[in-house]
């Protein structure tokens, strides 16, 4: 045998080795993946949701605090307690989804949740508006998303997620930042929310716009490389209780923004022969000191990992251009320089010829459009489609095959900000309010 016959030989039982001692790895991992799939598919099927929508009186004056309290009953971590909890029942953490909606310019608000979750809901947004009615959990009510089978045929449609261009640990622009919680008079109010509700207002016949806020509570699934240093990687892992083999630990976001500050304080900071930092090197500017405040604030407040989902649609008689790139601009106002701003995220391709016919676009376009239909986040095995009259095989293909974007992290300040109910400086008039202030009978009615 030649010295290059002997090589090929020696490569190919070397490949071979590696395929064997590879496969059972790469099996288990598939049939731990099709389990996992199975008893969470399994969980999902049997939970039942509802869909609950706000009506709004006249003359409410409250602001976004309001709103930014009753978040706090969607905080619900319980779902994933033991290891037969999550492996053998299928349990994951609940989730909720905030929705503003225009239906051919009809503004109308939902809160979409786990059937066991309605009476908490309904108790803490009656304590903090007590004057709205809430609908959808005792009467028949039609989900408005189901009642549109999208068809490229037929329809047209701008379908997007919003995320957040910086780390969530970075606010975007709150109420705070518009003096909304001095509760000023509403003839001065300046309410953010006031252009989304103009815009979904402006929609005519044939016309939908839907936003949804998907939000659950944070997990610690964002990896982390242990320290470089042998000495620190040790203790860490001692500390941390990290096996040996893993070169990664698993941290949430509030691990990112004490780093953040480290930097931002000049605390990571090496200096040479025991000597530290002078004065000047120590003085913030202020854009320095306006972040440093910003971070501090953020971890302050009950947080969520979020997915905001927009969605226009109309037949194409319809379709109104102007109206389908309003949609991706309604969150602008809530954008700052130095501190964190909304990007979009549209199925698009670069250039003309990676999508010949537009088919891989309108691939995209309708699996986001599924995945609206079925408050489907965070969690792939969450079916998006099912219970529809027309649903096949097929669409369940399709809409399995588009990966939300990767949750980012808003407060209860920030989400209080984009989704609250607006008083009277939102003059709208298609927005779905009580036509009567209710009230309690005097007391001093004859019996």
């Amino acid at each position: 045998m030649t010295s290059g016959e002997k090589l090929v030989a020696f490569l190919l039982y070397f490949a071979l080795f590696g395929f064997l001692l590879w496969l059972p790895a790469w099996l288990f991992k598939k049939a731990w993946q099709s389990w996992i799939g199975y008893v969470r598919g399994d969980f999902y099927a049997k939970q039942k949701y509802k869909l609950l929508e706000m009506r709004i009186p006249r003359g409410l004056a409250k602001s976004p605090l309001s709103m930014e309290v009753f978040l706090h009953a969607l905080y619900q971590p319980s779902g994933e307690g033991t290891w037969y909890d999550k492996f053998w029942k299928g349990q994951t953490k609940s989730w909720f989804t905030l929705e503003m909606v225009s239906i051919e310019g009809r503004v109308r608000f939902f809160i979409w949740t786990k059937e066991n979750f309605v009476d908490i809901i309904k108790t803490q947004l009656f304590s903090q508006f007590p004057d709205i009615e809430i609908i959808g959990d005792d009467e028949a009510s039609e989900d408005y998303a189901r009642q549109i089978n999208y068809d490229a045929g037929t329809h047209k449609a701008t379908c997007a997620e919003i995320q957040k261009k910086n780390g969530g640990h970075y606010p975007i622009r709150t109420y705070e930042g518009f003096n909304l919680h001095k509760d000023p008079k509403e003839e001065f109010k300046v309410d953010p929310i006031t252009p989304v509700l103009e815009y979904l207002g402006s929609l005519g016949n044939g016309e939908q716009a839907w936003i949804q806020i998907g939000l659950r509570v944070p997990s610690k699934e964002t990896e982390k490389d242990l320290p470089a240093d042998k000495e620190k990687r040790k203790a860490a892992r001692k500390e941390k209780k990290i096996p040996w083999y893993k070169t990664k630990e698993l941290v949430d976001w509030t691990d990112a923004a004490k780093e953040e500050i480290k930097k931002l304080t000049k605390r990571d900071q090496k200096f040479e022969d025991g000597k530290g930092p002078t004065a000047a090197e120590m003085k913030f500017t202020k854009e320095e000191e306006e972040k440093i405040a910003a971070v501090d604030r953020q971890m302050a407040k009950v947080a969520f990992e979020t997915n905001i989902r927009v969605v226009y649609v109309a037949k194409k008689d319809n379709f109104n251009a102007a109206h389908s790139a309003g949609i991706l601009g309604t969150f602008k106002q809530y954008n700052t320089v130095n501190l964190n701003s909304f990007e979009v995220k549209t199925p698009n391709v670069s250039y003309p010829w990676q999508d010949k016919g537009g088919k891989k676009v309108e691939f995209d376009k309708r699996n986001i459009f599924l995945q609206y239909q079925a408050r489907a986040f965070f969690y792939p095995q969450f079916l998006p489609i099912g219970g529809r009259e027309g649903d096949s095989p097929k669409d369940f293909w399709l809409s399995s095959k588009h990966v939300p974007g990767k949750p980012f992290i808003m407060n209860t300040e920030e989400l209080a900000t984009i989704y609250h109910f607006p008083g009277d400086v939102a003059r709208t008039p298609t927005i779905n309010r009580v036509e009567a202030k209710k009230g309690e009978a005097p007391s001093n009615l004859p019996i």
